[in-house]
């Protein structure tokens, strides 16, 4: 009875996470999910529409929180952005950036063209290719290993002139279903590609940078690739071995009486075994304010291996000693 009240307790823990996060009283960013084409009806807003292809993936650190991602994206604006970057000397590589972007220096990021290219209904076309290493800012492991990963290519407004409050662009992704979104080479070793989805937004960094221009919110596209391990090969590689250890231990107790000694051995050895194969687990993963699913499973069977432990030294110690 106690093992599944523990088992319960355990669970718990697992499937509701505590709420944790920086304090509110000193970050003041913000992201709003929006619909971009509610955006643009409702605001009056200007729309550039943004493609993106992603090549290869590579590299993925979850210790980290990194990954290299190889690939194309490319904007196409109409006539009032192309007048707004006309007279503030705006560059097309100047229109956006990749804000989950890290080692900049390393970072390739190169026009095509060395211009825009005329499209028709006065619009402008311009395709960039871009390798660089990326930050994954939400690694949500609490299933693990039967967790999802998403890997985001995160691109931002840049210029004061096109926020929201300003020039009013807003990144509307490509819908046109023909175009393939990722190559053959995009894929990381013990995943697959579950899907590929674009997720718009308003990003506000909560400062004016100094110019009293007030807190501007800069419209952002997230090309997001989700990704999934195998469930068998996961089961395979960290549950198997734990189950076989648990049976063993279990069984422990069916052994004759005069082989007290082994019975006792049989969890300590368990347990030192748990240990260590709990160790190479958390050895791939970034450190956490929360349980996995495999922690848990870990901790409850460290307590049954401990729970034998306990009873052979209270009834050896209740034991009348010979004399």
């Amino acid at each position: 009875m106690a093992l599944l009240v523990i088992g319960v307790l355990v669970a718990v823990k697992a499937v509701v996470p505590l709420e944790r996060g920086l304090p509110t009283a000193l970050v003041h960013e913000e992201t709003r999910l929006v619909n971009p084409g509610k955006e643009l009806a409702d605001s009056n807003g200007i729309g550039i529409e943004v493609g993106t292809f992603i090549e290869n993936l590579h590299s993925l650190s979850l210790r980290q929180r990194i990954f290299n991602a190889e690939g194309f994206y490319w904007l196409e604006w109409p006539r009032q952005v192309q007048n707004l970057m006309e007279a503030e000397g705006i560059t097309p590589l100047q229109l956006v950036e990749i804000t989950n972007q890290v080692n900049s220096s390393s970072a390739l990021i190169q026009p095509d063209t060395a211009a825009p290219l005329p499209r028709p209904g006065d619009r402008f076309y311009q395709r960039f290719r871009f390798s660089t290493s990326l930050y994954i800012p939400d690694v949500d492991l609490r299933r693990s290993p039967f967790e999802r990963l998403v890997l985001p290519l995160v691109l931002e407004v840049v210029p004061d002139a096109l926020a929201r409050q300003q020039g009013n662009v807003v990144l509307v992704p490509d819908t046109d279903s023909g175009n393939s979104k990722v190559g053959s080479y995009a894929s990381i070793n013990g995943y697959d590609i579950e899907s590929i989805r674009s997720v718009s937004s308003l990003h506000s960094y909560g400062t004016s940078w100094g110019l009293d221009q007030g807190d501007l919110d800069y419209s952002r596209l997230s090309v997001q690739v989700v990704m999934r391990g195998d469930p068998f090969s996961s089961f395979v590689t960290w549950i198997l071995p734990l189950l076989i250890v648990m049976l063993i231990v279990l069984l422990a107790p069916l052994l004759d009486g005069g082989l007290g000694e082994i019975r006792l051995a049989i969890p300590s050895t368990a347990l030192l075994t748990l240990i260590f194969l709990q160790q190479s687990y958390k050895a791939e993963l970034p450190s956490l304010s929360y349980l996995t699913f495999l922690d848990c499973l870990y901790a409850y069977s460290c307590v049954v291996c401990a729970l034998p432990v306990g009873q052979q030294c209270i009834c050896g110690n209740s034991w009348p000693s010979e004399k």
